[in-house]
């Protein structure tokens, strides 16, 4: 049996095309393990805290996040959707999560 022969026609395209999947592939790599990373700083921590008289959402995001960049309006949403909480209306006695960033 024959075995067939290639030749590179054009040297400059063709090291240009391999160029270019080399660079594909590193990216794609570099992009695989930056998402793992990425996943690791999102991972925040909670505080479960039972409220007390006169506590408002303001207050406990302000408490456990005294020099947070972000807006307490942001926080304050955080809590009530982990919280599964309706209205921001707190009752002594009830648990919630707070995030600590």
């Amino acid at each position: 049996m024959k075995t067939r022969r290639y030749k590179v026609v054009r040297p400059v395209r063709f090291f240009i095309f391999i160029f270019i999947c080399i660079m594909v592939i590193v990216l794609a790599g570099y992009s695989f393990l930056a998402s793992g990373k990425a996943e690791a700083k999102t991972a925040r921590t909670y505080e479960r805290v039972v409220v007390q008289e006169n506590d408002t959402l303001w207050a406990l995001a302000e408490m456990f996040n005294p020099e947070v960049d972000m807006s307490y309006q942001v926080i304050i949403h955080e809590i009530c959707e982990i919280n599964e909480l309706d209205n921001v209306d707190l009752h002594p006695g009830d648990e919630v999560f707070v995030p600590v960033y």
